[in-house]
């Protein structure tokens, strides 16, 4: 089996090798996303349940138009990317709202 120069071995549940491949995102590639999910947003392809079908292709061509010769692709490192958002908003926002000793001090930094 052979693996590429961004791709490592791992094991799956049941112990058989899988292969994985793993992308780190720069700020700048996460600033340009969000910035054409804004954009989507704007142009009216959020509906109430979500994005309408084909969003993931419009945000894959920005992404290709801003960033010449860059590997993202809709599938799967932008759905992996936006996974990852929604869980890292779910749990700050489960913090904050659960008075579990998270806040703002409204003069000084914030405290945990």
């Amino acid at each position: 089996m052979e693996s590429g120069g961004s791709s490592s071995l791992g094991l799956s549940k049941k112990g058989k090798k899988t292969e994985r491949n793993r992308r780190a995102w720069t700020p700048s590639e996460e600033k340009v996303l969000i910035g054409l999910m804004k954009e989507l947003v704007m142009n009216g392809w959020k509906t109430e349940n979500g994005f309408k079908p084909g969003y993931l292709l419009k945000l894959e061509a920005g992404m290709f138009k801003s960033l010449p010769g860059t590997d993202i692709c809709a599938s799967p490192h932008i759905t992996s990317r936006i996974t990852i958002w929604k869980r890292f908003h779910g749990s700050l926002q489960t913090m904050l709202n659960n008075n579990s000793g998270i806040g703002i001090k409204t003069r000084t930094l914030y405290h945990i």
